[in-house]
Parts: structure tokens; C-alpha cells; sequence
């Protein structure tokens, strides 16, 4: 589970190894604040701070699903990092959007 003060172990299929989360904050349907280490960044402690934020929509029958994800150098490295990982979470999320609406899995068979 995703509380507060724990820490969690993320695995990715096209970024083999494992990930080291820890979770900052996480207020039931409404945020949940990560950090995780990364290349390129800009605080001493080499995490960036990632950030969902979950509001409800069209009377509670849609949810609007915010992710930032700070600490970043300005750099073309930190640029590229962070572009990287933009495009991870727009997968994530469209992929969560399928499975829960259709049960379809969009990631099936894509590292084959």
C-alpha cells in the first residue's frame, strides 16, 4: 500500500530493476506525493518529488488525474529525463484508463 512514511519497490518491464519509492504523503482520493532517485536532478538527496493529484469531475462520475513530477536540472540531460518520464506517465495512465473502463490490457504482449 501506498501510506505514508513507507517505502515501496517499483519494477518495470522496459526499465529493468527495481525502484525504491517512498511515499511522502497520501491523502485517500484526493494526492498521493512519491520521491525516487533519478539522474540529472537538481535536489542534494538525488530524489525528485512526483505528485498525483485526483479531483472529481462532471458530478463524481469522471476524475481529473493530475501528475507532476519536480527537481529537474536545466539541463539537456535533466530536459530529456524529464521528458522521458512524461511519457511514462502518459502510458500509465492511458493504459489505466482502458483496463478500467474496457478490461483491456494494453501492455499485453508489448514486450514479446
Amino acid at each position: 500500500r501506498l501510506e505514508a512514511g513507507t517505502e515501496v519497490t517499483w519494477d518495470f518491464h522496459d526499465f529493468p530493476g527495481r525502484f525504491p519509492v517512498q511515499v511522502i504523503q497520501n491523502i485517500q482520493n484526493k494526492k498521493i506525493v512519491l520521491k525516487w532517485a533519478g539522474e540529472w536532478v537538481a535536489a542534494d538527496d538525488g530524489m525528485n518529488t512526483v505528485t498525483f493529484e485526483f479531483q472529481p469531475v462532471a458530478e463524481a462520475t469522471r476524475t481529473k488525474v493530475k501528475i507532476t513530477e519536480a527537481g529537474w536540472l536545466s539541463t539537456p540531460q535533466g530536459l530529456t529525463g524529464a521528458f522521458g518520464n512524461c511519457e511514462g506517465w502518459t502510458g500509465m495512465l492511458a493504459a489505466m484508463k482502458i483496463w478500467l473502463e474496457h478490461g483491456i490490457n494494453l501492455r499485453e504482449g508489448f514486450y514479446k
